[in-house]
């Protein structure tokens, strides 16, 4: 399978500093597919939140090197998913114990696709997003939010995200991957004013990593012209075959 990926992550033009984190980690090779990307937001109401995105994507990048050796001889798919699904956990639990240590309260989001063989899995918690660009932009993750009365006006707070709890609940899926696909991952400051047209107009010129990477870098352009003051996160991840 042919892939090309492209992450990175902006403060944006308003904010002190990042509370986002994303890593995309892929498997150098045509025979086997093993790639994972994960993005965080930060807990804007959490003074020190971007310890608990850093904790999460340090986790997951540390996981990933685990396993790139070990799949596909010793550790298959269904391996790999459970595995994966374990550290999510083992994860939260340090977010949770660390702020319990500390004293202070820390929480993230996390969206995390897999992509093994010809599938993909979903790991998901809170308002962070994950999207298949195809003749639209379909959201394949749902967002955890609760509408809540807050000094008379209706506003959307997070219902469940990474810390908040020792024992994690996450939303899980798996589809098939296709040619052509194109996946997008972002915390929720890049999909506020992105359009599906600016998607289609770059994928045209996804011939490798660098058109990937040079277009997350205008996605995060254009939503920051457009007046957006949240950070930014955005990972693409484009398969051009499958074989």
């Amino acid at each position: 399978m042919e892939i090309f990926t492209g992450c990175l992550t902006e403060r944006g033009n308003y904010r002190n500093k990042n509370q986002d984190s994303a890593v995309c980690c892929r498997k150098k090779s045509r025979e086997d597919t093993f790639v994972v990307a994960c993005v965080c937001d930060g807990i804007g109401s959490f003074e020190q939140s971007e310890i608990a995105s850093r904790m999460l994507t340090e986790g997951i990048v540390r996981w990933f090197h685990g396993m790139e050796e070990l799949f596909p001889e010793q550790v298959d798919e269904e391996m790999l998913v459970l595995d994966l699904e374990m550290t999510i956990e083992e994860l939260n639990e340090l977010v949770y114990e660390y702020q319990e240590n500390k004293g202070i309260e820390i929480g993230c989001t996390m969206s995390i696709l897999l992509l093994v063989n010809t599938s993909y899995y979903v790991f998901h918690v809170g308002d962070s997003r994950i999207y298949k660009a195809t003749d639209g932009l379909y959201q394949i993750t749902r967002d955890e939010v609760a509408m809540v009365e807050v000094e008379g006006k209706i506003k959307s707070l997070l219902s469940n995200f990474i810390g908040k709890t020792e024992k994690l609940w996450m939303h899980k899926l798996s589809g098939m991957v296709e040619k052509n696909d194109l996946f997008l991952l972002g915390s929720d400051g890049l999909f506020k004013k992105l359009k599906f047209e600016d998607i289609r107009e770059m994928k045209r010129g996804f011939k490798n990593d660098k058109k990937v990477q040079a277009a997350c870098k205008e996605c995060i352009r254009l939503v920051l012209e457009r007046g957006e003051k949240d950070n930014i996160s955005c990972i693409l991840i484009y398969v051009k075959s499958l074989f």
